[in-house]
């Protein structure tokens, strides 16, 4: 199952088609469990926050830690995100991607590179279509570790998941494929009731204008553009990116 993915997201999802993977022959993935060490979250953050550094001529030890954590969210959940409801709108099938059953392998930049399951869990994957595996199994207990090593908001980290969900959902919704309706149903759309007790389904103010319900706190970390018209604070939606 996993292996078709690539193939079958859209050209504008392409760069996530094969982030979540199943273990290579060579692999350096280490279990996400990790983690729940701080030590080791940090380790993780602070050479994401070093390309920062590197990459903008900006010290990112001015940069406010929260922010920092938050921003490496909005690369994490994508690589988590996309490939997961590519699965549930083309396959009709939930992706195994448990917080405590998958590994993890970082590029250059500190950035989530890819998500590694192990093969049986490939070939035993969820028959029920659902966002349980992702929200109660995977996103739950992460923005719970998110918060508790570093004091981020889950608001702020259940709006990162939501918008990413959102852009998915809209670039899926293109090919306007049955299958796809089983997603659009778990975010409470096509008139389900489960509205409004999605959490990724709560990021976007109401009203035609789109902006997120919160801010992801981007704009305090030294060189890093804003998210332009999605920012919720209004000074800063109006700064250019």
């Amino acid at each position: 199952m996993i292996d078709q993915l690539a193939g079958l997201v859209p050209p504008s999802l392409s760069a996530f088609g094969s982030r979540i993977a199943t273990a290579p022959s060579r692999s350096e993935a280490r279990p996400l469990s990790i983690l729940t060490s701080k030590a080791r979250f940090d380790e993780v953050v602070d050479g994401f926050g070093r390309s920062l550094h590197t990459a903008s001529d900006n010290g990112f030890e001015t940069a406010d830690r929260r922010a920092l954590v938050s921003l490496w969210t909005q690369y994490y959940l994508p690589a988590l995100i996309i490939p997961y409801f590519t699965a549930l709108s083309r396959l009709g099938r939930a992706l195994p991607i448990g917080f405590d059953r998958i590994g993890f392998e970082l590029d250059e930049s500190g950035i989530v590179s890819r998500f590694i399951v192990a093969e049986e869990d490939d070939r035993h994957g969820g028959a029920e279509p659902g966002l349980d595996p992702l929200i109660e199994g995977h996103l739950r207990p992460f923005f719970d570790l998110c918060q508790t090593h570093y004091g981020l908001s889950r608001h702020v980290l259940w709006c990162n998941a939501g918008v990413t969900a959102d852009f998915a959902l809209r670039e899926l919704s293109r090919d306007a494929v049955p299958a796809f309706t089983r997603a659009e149903a778990c975010l409470g759309r096509c008139g389900s009731d489960a509205f409004g007790r999605c959490p990724l389904a709560q990021a976007f103010r109401g009203g035609e204008e789109r902006r997120r319900r919160v801010c992801c706190m981007r704009y305090r970390i030294p060189g890093v553009p804003s998210c332009g018209a999605l920012c919720p604070v209004d000074h800063l939606a109006k700064a250019p990116c």
